[in-house]
């Protein structure tokens, strides 16, 4: 059987993995602590926070059948509720929404620890660059820990980490040129509920570009209040050289001052910096494939930020892998 690396197990690198697991042999990759990308779900004592993707509609009949199995085992659910618009210290709306937006339950990474199952998910490998021009390749860590053959290595991230992973790709690889965006996410609790009738706000004025109540989301504490709020691109470009930490206070101060209510004492305040949240790229390449280099790729910045497209070139990369 064919053995293939994914290198990544975010939503995109687990949705490839658990489309080929039973074709070949897939093993998964990830630098990081545990799966899920920007649909992680982050805790902190007894509080969650969906500090990255907050929410996905469902725009085509492909998704939604890949969805099915999910909602069947209750996995995933509607976000119901009022989404308002804060500017200047006012709340005004509510919106119009024309789509359902739906959740992963009880957290966004629900759907990334399904798909992982039954998927060999090694976390905490940093894998290092890959120079051989065709397969197998033999990878190893970054201290140089061997971590088996295989017929093809898939980079399942940000361009910029597909850059690093595969030097020799070549000048006409898709993710050559692809830059991204960054993102602040300001993560508040309180160990009242949540007293508001909308569960989410688009913010106009200072750092801030939205702000989700995390609490109101289905299977949830609804006993504590979580929020989440998410800095607009160009405020966390121009601070992306400042500690996560040390921004928490300055960010916390500028979410009181953008509502018309008083917030409580914070039981819990925390920053995370996303390096690149968002692809700045207009025209989508799609997911790449060479045969004759052993190397692919599939990621946000192969279609867009929505978690229905990442899930979608993911799969379209699984079929051209099936059919070659």
């Amino acid at each position: 059987m064919k053995r293939i690396a994914v290198v990544g197990a975010g939503i995109g690198g687990l949705t490839l993995a658990h489309a080929l697991k039973e074709h070949f042999d897939i093993t998964v990759f990830e630098k990081g602590r545990g799966a899920g990308g920007r649909m992680s779900t982050r805790r902190e004592d007894k509080y969650a926070f969906d500090h990255g993707a907050q929410s996905f509609t469902v725009r085509t009949r492909a998704f939604a059948d890949w969805l099915e199995p999910l909602r069947h085992r209750n996995l995933v659910d509607e976000w119901r509720g009022p989404l308002v618009t804060v500017s200047h210290g006012k709340v005004l709306g509510p919106r119009q929404s024309n789509e359902p937006h739906y959740v992963a339950v009880p957290g966004m990474n629900a759907i990334a620890k399904a798909l992982a199952d039954g998927v060999d998910l090694k976390s905490g490998v940093d894998v290092a660059p890959i120079t051989s021009k065709s397969g197998p390749h033999t990878l190893v860590d970054m201290e140089g820990t061997a971590l088996g053959d295989f017929d093809l290595v898939v980079s399942a991230s940000v361009a910029r980490h597909a850059r690093m992973l595969f030097p020799a790709a070549g000048k006409d690889a898709p993710f050559i040129t692809d830059a991204m965006r960054p993102c602040h996410a300001l993560m508040v609790a309180f160990d009242q509920p949540w007293t508001e009738d909308w569960i989410a706000a688009r913010v106009i004025d200072g750092p801030f570009d939205w702000l989700s109540v995390d609490s109101t989301k289905p299977g949830r504490d609804r006993s504590v209040t979580t929020l989440v709020a998410q800095t607009k691109s160009d405020w966390s470009r121009h601070h992306v050289d400042i500690a996560a930490p040390n921004l928490a206070p300055l960010l916390y101060a500028a979410l009181k001052a953008s509502l018309p209510f008083d917030l409580p004492e914070p039981a819990l305040l925390k920053a995370h910096r996303w390096g690149a949240a968002f692809t700045e790229t207009r025209q989508r390449s799609g997911p790449w494939l060479s045969t004759a280099q052993g190397l692919a790729a599939t990621g946000d910045w192969t279609a867009t930020n929505r978690i229905e497209d990442i899930c979608l070139s993911a799969l379209t990369l699984a079929e051209r892998i099936k059919a070659a």
